[in-house]
């Protein structure tokens, strides 16, 4: 059986994007005949597959191999011999081809097995913990006819498919059920399966080549859900502890798959879905047994928590009233982390809005007291933030970018009460903080800083013209600004306005303002003076740096990557007594050296 009489074996290259190339496992014999060497692959997500093509007539009964088996094979010395070099888990032979009827597979040890192929031309047939040795193929067909088809040995099975493209009237019954959409009316959720075995045996790339990924089973669906009537958006999400991938075929037959939703956690979401089946297939991004998931269906965005709004519940942030004095200027709120769990529309809102946040509870909660024409809430972070509001009336409000990417929202003839204040983020799962302030008028974001950053005290008159000169400053600026000026004495402290905050200063006007243009790497602001000096520096967008010591007594503040627009600078000494000094501004390396000269 190791010698064949004539060719009937051409090796393929078809789907090499998906095979090993042949080069790694064909050993040809100069004599008619040839055994493809198959060993497990060094690297598990590019298993093992080689592609065969098999043609000619078929002269034998395959019941003579396997009682009951049906059609004609090629001569028992025409079979397509595999040879086997090392242990592996898992061996599949797959036939696919027009007229055929069974596969016949003789294994090493003597025995033969029989697969039957279905109406299509399809055939397949798998080993667990193949040991090494010769393994011989056969593809029957009807007597009297000639076999022109195509024979995979792989270590994960390759579907139907792949290979003669989708039909969803061929696959099976749902491994985990049929379901009929029924979310709940508290959490807009609904479960399907809980704790089921994951399957990542098959690649997904055959539903959609472009945008499917990971491994499955194609054989049938997970599960199937089935909608009564049209659905402006519903969603279909998984959990596991595993990296999963999802697919979902729709009624018209279109593919839609997802990888990471939510963390490691795909979900697949619909607009103006149709009535009809969806048959849902759950898999993990690399291959390998192993897990169990969840399967979740929820009305609108995925809802990746079961939690149910209440907006009776104490906010995370706590109860806060409005100071119309602070909020002239911007009154911080809170800072907080970010949660995002929860899609913002299955708040009570009646509209779309967009993001996550965590509908068990507010964030914070705003009392007003006193009618204003207009008040604002608006929040900063370094994470792209969205903002819903419940007013007392019960009106929603929501926001996504309204300042860069972040929320804020205004309200005209603001009433007194209750504003019910959920902040999270555009993408379900973000972290991070954020500072949530509210002002009169519209949202003051200059006066804002982002979360984690320290916000300048309303003490400090950013807006005042300075006393001593306003810098231009930019890449453009051919020789860097110097000035010299007098420290003003004061009694006033800097003291614990922020990290290294220390000294004296006067904070009803800065002594100088720089106007920083677009472009630039860094900004270096330093000073020297004949006294122990300290510097404060405000940001436009409100953070405050400081420093006392930099260089010996000589302060200076360093700041990366600045945005454009105007520093306000108060210059201090440590005693708070004064004393001339020489404010330099560069973006290389400061001038430690005090002019005297006025």
């Amino acid at each position: 059986m190791t010698r064949i009489d004539r060719p009937l074996l051409t090796a393929t290259t078809a789907l090499a994007t998906l095979m090993l190339p042949l080069a790694s496992g064909v050993a040809l014999a100069q004599e008619a005949g040839f055994a493809v060497e198959l060993s497990p692959a060094t690297d598990p997500f590019l298993r093992q597959r080689i592609g065969l093509r098999v043609y000619g007539p078929v002269t034998e009964p395959a019941a003579s191999f396997v009682r009951g088996c049906l059609g004609v094979v090629p001569a028992e010395s025409a079979g397509a011999a595999f040879e086997v070099t090392a242990p592996m888990d898992t061996l599949s032979f797959t036939g696919a081809g027009a007229g055929l009827q069974s596969l016949v597979l003789g294994t090493p040890d003597g025995l033969y097995r029989c697969a039957l192929a279905d109406d299509q031309g399809f055939v397949s047939t798998s080993l667990g913990h193949v040991a090494p040795g010769r393994y011989t193929v056969w593809l029957g067909a009807a007597e009297g006819s000639s076999i022109d088809a195509r024979l995979f040995a792989s270590e994960n099975p390759v579907s139907a498919i792949e290979l003669f493209g989708l039909d969803v009237a061929r696959l099976g019954e749902p491994r985990a059920g049929r379901f009929a959409f029924a979310p709940s009316p508290d959490s807009a959720r609904q479960t399907l399966v809980s704790g089921a075995p994951l399957y990542a045996e098959e690649e997904l790339r055959p539903l959609a080549q472009d945008n499917c990924w990971g491994y499955s089973r194609l054989d049938a669906a997970d599960a199937i859900l089935t909608l009564d009537q049209a659905s402006d958006r519903f969603s279909v999400f998984a959990l596991s502890e595993r990296d999963l991938v999802m697919a979902v075929i729709d009624p018209a037959g279109q593919v839609h798959c997802n990888d990471d939703s939510y963390n490691l956690n795909p979900a697949v979401t619909f607009d103006g879905a149709q009535p009809g089946e969806y048959q849902v297939f759950v898999g993990g991004y690399s291959p390998g047994p192993g897990s169990v998931y969840d399967l979740f269906a929820s009305a609108g965005a995925p809802a990746f928590s079961d939690a149910i709004v209440n907006l009776d519940a104490e906010p995370r942030a706590g109860h806060v009233a409005f100071d119309a004095d602070q909020a002239l200027q911007g009154q911080l709120l809170a800072s907080a982390p970010v949660s995002s769990q929860d899609p913002v529309e299955s708040l009570p809102i009646g509209m779309y809005c967009a993001g996550f946040t965590d509908i068990s509870a507010p964030d914070l909660v705003l009392s007003f007291d006193g009618a204003q024409s207009m008040m604002s809430i608006y929040a900063r972070s370094e994470t792209d933030l969205v903002l819903a509001v419940r007013a007392p009336d019960g009106s929603w409000s929501c926001n996504d970018d309204a300042f860069q990417l972040n929320p804020g929202i205004s309200f005209n003839a603001a009433q007194p009460g209750d504003y019910l204040v959920y902040v999270g983020s555009y993408a379900p799962g973000a972290g991070g903080t954020y500072n949530l302030y509210a002002s009169m008028g519209e949202p003051n974001w200059n006066a804002t800083a982002l979360a984690g950053g320290q916000t300048a005290p309303s003490t400090l008159n950013v807006t005042a013209e300075p006393s001593v000169a306003r810098l231009s400053f930019g890449p453009d600026t051919r020789i860097d600004p110097r000035v010299i000026f007098d420290i003003t004495p004061s009694q006033t402290e800097a003291f614990g306005m922020g990290d290294g905050c220390a000294g004296y200063i006067t904070p009803g006007q800065p002594d100088l303002v720089i106007d920083a243009a677009e472009g630039l790497p860094q900004l270096m602001v330093y000073m020297v003076a004949d006294t122990d000096g300290t510097l404060t520096v405000v940001a436009p967008d409100g953070r405050i740096y400081c420093n006392d010591d930099f260089e010996q007594l000589n302060p200076g503040v360093m700041i990366p990557n600045p945005q454009a627009g105007a520093y306000a600078v108060f210059a201090g000494s440590y005693a708070g007594a004064g004393g001339m000094a020489t404010l330099g501004v560069t973006i290389a390396s400061p001038q430690w050296v005090m002019d005297r000269e006025h």
